[in-house]
């Protein structure tokens, strides 16, 4: 092709996207709106969470949006007094296809977060005079990603319970990911340096490294059920309590290099999920317990029972948590959780593990109904026939003093010795083993028989001497 034809289609091509881009930059905002506006579906599925309004005016290459939700002001005894706080989102879009003549793209936003009138000033000053967040995102076609900033603040707040007021400060929040229509899927990764809190009694909190990551898919088009992995960690954890009502320093407590981290995997109509979470180092006061593990699952969880048990929980009235009364948040949400059980569910501690002076200690258990129906919930010794459950305990028999030491000061020299005394009961018997010092015992639990390594246990066998009469315990 000649040169001239060349310029000619270049010109041709450049008049017709011109031409062409009001028409381009409506239907792209038209798009972004319908999306915005699924938004609201999304808000009412969080707990505790109210959509006060969601204002959209969109014009030919830009639009105004801003979205007000409330919050509870407090669950604590005094909440009945405390007015809910309102929380607004006040976004700019851009529409594409080129945004603010930048990337080529369906249209990208920013939006800012402010707070009631009565306290956005204080907002203000905390975060030296920038917006407490800022969202930026760029919208695809068909997904897009996203930037979240929060400055580093410090403020002051109220302590009427202790009477020195509290000082809160942070080096700030980032946060990034990618997004698709309808939170399809959707990851994020970012973290904060540190935040800190602290009075003028001396008692102070700090954390530092804070990182999360994420991946999700949601599983159901209509329930913001998801799966995928979740991982949160931080460098360090450290706890000042202050001194006690006597003067006497309390125990300061550090977490050292702590891991978070949840793998949840569709099986047909039903979700399993997995839980591992650690320490390399926990300290209280002089002594180390660390490295700590707890790791935990839940498998066979009927995928739809759960989100209607979620939907549920989002739907609580705060007002009824205010006032504690639990049997009425988890009243109606009683046949799901037995839905759950009936459908199988599977609860185990897969493995719990910490030092003592004395030595490790380790335990994992599991939990399940064996082939339960609704009605067995009506009969405790129709469902105790029914539980199949197992737990495996390892711990230094000198370890037993620590764990099993009396609350009462008066009587700890005496409650030690009886518990001392049924462990060795238990040995003798063959319920619990002693390797040179180390104390292991697993206990089966199914059709209402009890095993306690692999033998018939019997709880009066505590009360009795090895020879049968009554014991002194």
């Amino acid at each position: 092709m000649k040169r001239k034809n060349i310029l000619v289609a270049a010109a041709v091509g450049v008049a017709v996207l011109v031409a062409g881009y009001p028409a381009f930059s409506w239907y792209f905002g038209r798009q972004i709106e319908a999306a915005h506006k699924e938004i609201d579906a999304h808000i009412a599925t969080l707990p505790f969470v109210k959509l006060v309004s969601h204002d959209y005016e969109r014009d030919l290459f830009e639009a105004r949006e801003t979205i007000v939700v409330e919050l509870p002001g407090t669950l604590g005894k005094d909440a009945a007094d405390s007015k809910p706080m309102r929380v607004t989102l006040k976004n700019v879009i851009q529409h594409g296809p080129f945004p603010g003549l930048g990337t080529f793209a369906a249209g990208r936003s920013t939006g800012f977060i402010e707070f009631d009138e009565d306290i956005q000033k204080s907002v203000l000053e905390a975060f030296g005079g920038k917006p407490a967040m800022e969202i930026q995102a760029v919208y695809g076609f068909g997904d897009g990603h996203f930037m979240l900033t929060s400055p580093a603040f410090q403020f002051s707040l109220p302590n009427e319970a202790e009477g020195s007021p509290l000082t809160l400060s942070g080096d700030g929040l980032e946060l990034s990911g990618e997004f698709s229509r309808g939170l399809a899927q959707y990851s994020i990764r970012g973290g904060a340096p540190r935040l800190e809190m602290s009075d003028r009694e001396g008692q102070w909190i700090a954390l530092t490294g804070f990182r999360v990551e994420a991946r999700q898919q949601r599983l159901f088009p209509d329930e913001l059920l998801f799966v995928g992995s979740q991982r949160f960690s931080l460098a360090g954890l450290e706890i000042d309590p202050g001194q006690n009502e006597e003067g006497d320093e309390l125990p300061q407590l550090m977490l050292k290099d702590v891991q978070y981290e949840v793998q949840a995997q569709a099986d047909g109509e039903f979700i399993d999920m997995n839980a591992q979470t650690g320490a390399a180092g926990l300290h209280i006061g002089e002594q180390e317990h660390g490295p700590v593990v707890y790791d935990y699952s839940l498998k066979h969880l009927h995928a739809r029972t759960l989100g209607t048990l979620l939907r549920k929980l989002s739907s609580t009235d705060p007002a009824t948590l205010r006032e504690k009364r639990l049997a009425k948040v988890f009243e109606p949400m009683k046949g799901d959780f037995i839905a759950l059980l009936t459908h199988g569910a599977i609860l185990s501690i897969d493995r719990v593990a910490f030092h003592l002076p004395e030595g490790e200690v380790k335990f994992n258990a599991n939990f399940r109904l064996d082939d339960s129906k609704a009605e067995d919930f009506n009969s405790p010794l129709r469902l105790f026939g029914k539980l199949d459950a197992a737990a495996e305990l390892v711990l230094p028999a000198r370890a037993v003093d620590t764990l099993l030491g009396s609350a009462d000061a008066e009587d700890e020299e005496g409650y030690a010795e009886t518990a001392n005394e049924i462990v060795t009961r238990l040995v003798q018997q063959g319920y619990v083993t002693n390797d040179n010092g180390i104390l292991g015992t697993r206990l089966i639990l199914n059709k209402g028989q009890l095993l306690l390594n692999d033998k018939p246990f019997n709880p009066m066998t505590l009360l009795m001497s090895q020879d049968g009469s009554p014991g002194n315990s």
